[in-house]
């Protein structure tokens, strides 16, 4: 590891190393792992990572978050923390407080759109939206009469098509017509739908340099 990364990456990688190793997760025989990796992230704030500690997270920098995506990547994380990271900072952006719990993001795609109309209910549907159906929380964008606003959604109240990525993990489809946010708030100046399209394809990109850290680790090991 890199002697830059922070504490808050070291305490990543060192939860990452003692309760999710791959090996172990391959042989196990039941998705208890998943309830203890997830309780530890939790009690660090990691799942929270760039929500203000004025609103219940942890308040890292953006770097440091990266830092700990880049862990995940090299231990081939299959839960939904960098969805949760990312739903969090979203939610921040409008001031909403993050529930506990995992969450994701939608829409995921650029061609997905959602709107919010004006009795508060949601119409659209966003496909391949990641963990959708293993999730609590959905962080949403969508479309209002007064413009772009963000909303938290509970999972449960929207019809949800189960499917799968190359990796074999939950990409659904999430149907949120007529479902009433638990709250929503206009976002802040100069964000727009690709300020989220962005920041997502970064976070992508730290797993996948993460992973391919491992990759190069693996092979040096090897000569």
């Amino acid at each position: 590891m890199p002697d830059s990364e922070s504490f808050i990456v070291e305490t990543a990688a060192r939860i990452f190393a003692d309760l999710a190793d791959p090996q172990a997760i391959i042989h196990s025989r039941s998705d208890a792992w998943k309830g203890a990796l997830w309780g530890a992230l939790d009690e660090v704030g990691l799942a929270l990572s760039w929500v203000p500690e004025t609103q219940g997270g942890a308040g890292v920098a953006l770097d440091e978050g990266f830092g700990v995506l880049r862990a995940a990547g090299r231990a081939a994380l299959a839960m939904p923390l960098a969805e949760t990271m990312l739903a969090g900072w979203l939610l921040a952006q409008a001031g909403i407080a993050s529930p506990s719990g995992a969450m994701s993001v939608a829409p995921a795609l650029p061609n997905n759109r959602l709107t919010l109309d004006g009795s508060g209910r949601l119409a659209g549907m966003a496909r391949k939206v990641p963990f959708g159906r293993e999730v609590d929380h959905l962080a949403v964008l969508a479309m209002a009469s007064e413009g772009l606003s963000i909303a938290l959604v509970r999972t449960a109240d929207c019809r949800t098509t189960a499917g799968r990525n190359l990796a074999g993990e939950a990409s659904d489809v999430i149907d949120f017509s007529g479902v009433a946010p638990l709250r929503s708030a206009s976002v802040p100046s100069g964000f727009d739908r690709d300020t989220l399209l962005l920041m997502g394809a970064a976070v992508r990109a730290q797993q996948i340099a993460g992973a391919l850290e491992a990759v190069l680790m693996w092979k040096r090991g090897l000569r």
